[in-house]
């Protein structure tokens, strides 16, 4: 019976980057993205589809939600998570030159058919930061792709957006309860104090925004104004950041 062949360091980080990009429910082997990674790194797509199933079933928000991946994690896939959990920047910064080791590889294939850029674009949507992206995978997820102000569903307008800013809390960063959907706009507005939640979760706009007159202002922040945020399946956003984002990031004046 043939040796299974076993994952190399590279390899896995490769697959944990691309776990953080894609959601729980395409982690299967016709998924392009999957067909195409596997490809780059010598695997079959049911075996990538199979390692981030894996990786799933150790994702704490995978677990506390109910759900569960195979049972068949190895010591190496639980040693990946708790590197991201020790030491995110140095992780990420690992996960980073995985890919770009992989980036150099396809070059070399594309100098000699240089025709066919799939490849690269692919790789330069997936060379970004993996703990950003666990966060805002599993932020949306939570709140079932829609904007919990105005319900839209459209994710290539959605933003996981943090309610203690980034920059202020380590410890928080890939907490989903640290955590909303919104829109682009109104995440913009969020970060910069116009709006707020209030303690029963009903939006609050800013003096400065309500200055504003024009149609556009009505139809995007006047008509919500008083309405309960739409709430997550799980991880409800902390009441206590929340109360945060009131007192030190909402103008109130």
């Amino acid at each position: 019976m043939a040796t299974a062949k076993l994952w190399t360091r590279e390899e896995l980080l490769v697959a944990f980057t691309l776990y953080s990009q894609i959601p729980f429910g395409k982690l299967h082997s016709k998924n392009p993205d999957i067909i195409h990674f596997a490809k780059l790194i010598g695997r079959t797509p049911s075996a990538l589809a199979m390692k981030l199933v894996n990786l799933a079933s150790l994702d704490p928000f995978i677990t506390e939600s109910g759900r569960s991946g195979l049972k068949g994690a190895s010591n190496a896939d639980r040693k990946l998570w708790e590197e991201m959990r020790q030491d995110t920047d140095l992780f990420v910064q690992q996960c980073q030159t995985a890919i770009e080791h992989l980036e150099e590889s396809v070059k070399a294939e594309f100098d000699k058919e240089p025709k066919d850029f799939s490849g690269r674009d692919r790789l330069s949507t997936v060379k970004t930061r993996v703990d950003q992206n666990l966060f805002r995978k599993n932020v949306l997820e939570a709140y079932e792709y829609r904007c919990c102000i105005t319900g839209l569903e459209e994710p290539a307008l959605l933003v996981a957006s943090h309610i203690l800013p980034w920059s202020h809390s380590i410890e928080q960063r890939l907490n989903p309860s640290n955590g909303l959907c919104l829109s682009s706009l109104h995440d913009k507005a969020f970060d910069r104090g116009l709006i707020t939640f209030d303690e029963d979760l009903k939006l609050v706009l800013s003096p400065q925004i309500k200055k504003l007159k024009s149609g556009i202002y009505i139809e995007i922040f006047a008509k919500y104004e008083g309405n309960m945020m739409r709430t997550p399946k799980n991880h409800s956003p902390d009441k206590e950041h929340l109360a945060y984002h009131r007192k030190n990031i909402f103008m109130n004046e």
